[in-house]
């Protein structure tokens, strides 16, 4: 009897692995220029993270996920996702305390008991990133534009963003209201698993990919279920990606299959994958931290499947971005903030390394971080720099200082490099 490999899992062979170790040194790379660090956490982990964070009624726990006991009775699960993890890691190992505001990206293996289709697999693998201890919406759309940034530099070309948002928990409550009301006219045209969802988790009905299910989830209206806050914070990163020329399309009834999502959702579709075309997803989780046991605070990540990406790819280019040392820009006041943001993007963009802070922090805070976290060069940006159109670029490592045009700061790093 020949042993075969399980269904659902893949053999990649080396004449395939180049694509593979192309995605993940674009992602490095990219990553580097965003500050974000690498995490590696396990590939088991207790069941019980998946159920309080996921969600007990998600798909992913009540029929995807991996989980048996060990030789001691302990509930194990193969992780089907990490945000989970990293959270769990963020708290296990103190990061809260002694670090605060973390950027971190992964890459490694998943696992789901779902039907393998173009794309999708048993075990398949991520490239993503969390972002925790921040609720500035900033963050939202630097997540987003950098999404955006990976999926330009694997070389895809057509792929749609759908943005949405859930809003806190009290519009979130809302909305499952208003779902309530609405659906139970329609409960008998539900398929069998929406009209369980109706009782045990309403909100994976709009997630449904039944056509009939999407039918009638579409013709529910929710339109001014966001508070104010939450409502401002979505138009502010709407302004935010359509300055970064993100093309993006809002999409009232996106959800996803995990249950921690608050705020802002987002998923990308590509063309080539059939009806389960989506190849990135993620979104603000503003209660994990706080569920699992921490302090409660804001976060933001997503995840990208590479079998998807490499499904669709035609070709990948080679790498062209090079590893740049790290520039932080200092901010006084919101109107420099919002210039610096700006300025922020540009640098990326023309291939440095460069970072922004979003905890609301002083100027001497922002000092004291961009020092903790190591970067090269600091951009103070304030009332006078905006009037004068210049800034002192200091150098960390001598407190040396010279003072450039704001138009000519990329110019003025990529020269001296």
């Amino acid at each position: 009897m020949n042993i075969q490999k399980l269904k659902g899992t893949q053999d990649i062979l080396p004449e395939e692995i180049g694509r593979w170790r192309d995605i993940e040194d674009i992602s490095r790379r990219i990553f580097s220029n965003y500050a974000y660090r690498e995490i590696r956490t396990p590939i088991i982990e207790e069941a019980g993270l998946f159920v309080r964070s996921v969600g007990k009624d998600t798909d992913i726990v009540k029929k995807q996920m991996y989980s048996f006991k060990n030789q001691g009775g302990r509930d194990i699960a193969l992780r089907p996702e990490e945000t989970a993890p990293v959270v769990r890691a963020y708290l296990e190992n103190n990061l809260d305390k002694t670090q605060g505001f973390v950027k971190l990206f992964y890459m490694g293996p998943m696992f789901r008991s779902e039907r393998p289709q173009a794309g999708r697999f048993r075990q398949f693998s991520q490239v993503g990133i969390e972002a925790i201890g921040s609720y500035s919406p900033y963050l939202d759309a630097e997540v987003i534009i950098l999404l955006d940034e990976l999926l330009k530099g694997y070389g895809l070309k057509n792929y749609a963003f759908k943005i949405n948002s859930l809003g806190c928990e009290k519009d979130k409550k809302k909305i499952k209201d208003i779902l309530k009301k609405e659906l139970k006219y329609s409960l008998n045209s539900l398929c069998k698993d929406c009209q369980r969802r109706y009782k045990t988790n309403i909100l994976r009905i709009l997630d449904c990919k039944s056509s009939a299910c999407k039918k009638i989830a579409k013709a529910v209206s929710l339109k001014g279920a966001l508070c104010k806050e939450c409502s401002d914070d979505f138009i502010l990163i709407q302004k935010l990606l359509d300055k970064a020329k993100v093309r993006y399309e809002i999409t009232p009834i996106l959800v996803r299959g995990l249950d921690y999502y608050t705020k802002t959702i987002f998923e990308v579709a590509a063309e080539g994958l059939g009806a389960q075309d989506a190849i990135a997803a993620g979104g603000r989780y503003d209660n994990l931290v706080s569920d699992l046991g921490g302090d409660k605070t804001g976060a933001c990540g997503f995840a990208i499947g590479i079998e998807r990406v490499i499904e669709v790819l035609s070709k990948v280019p080679k790498p062209t971005l090079k590893e740049k040392e790290l520039i932080f820009i200092v901010t006084i006041g919101d109107e420099a903030y919002e210039e610096g943001f700006k300025i922020l993007s540009e640098l990326r963009r023309s291939g440095l390394s460069a970072d922004i802070d979003y905890q609301q922090k002083s100027l001497k805070a922002q000092m004291r971080y961009a020092n903790k976290i190591g970067a090269s060069y600091v951009i103070v940006l304030g009332e006078d720099e905006l009037k004068s159109k210049k800034v002192n670029i200091k150098d960390m490592k001598d407190s040396s200082q010279r003072s450039v045009a704001i138009k000519d700061l990329k110019d003025a790093f990529n020269k001296k490099d």
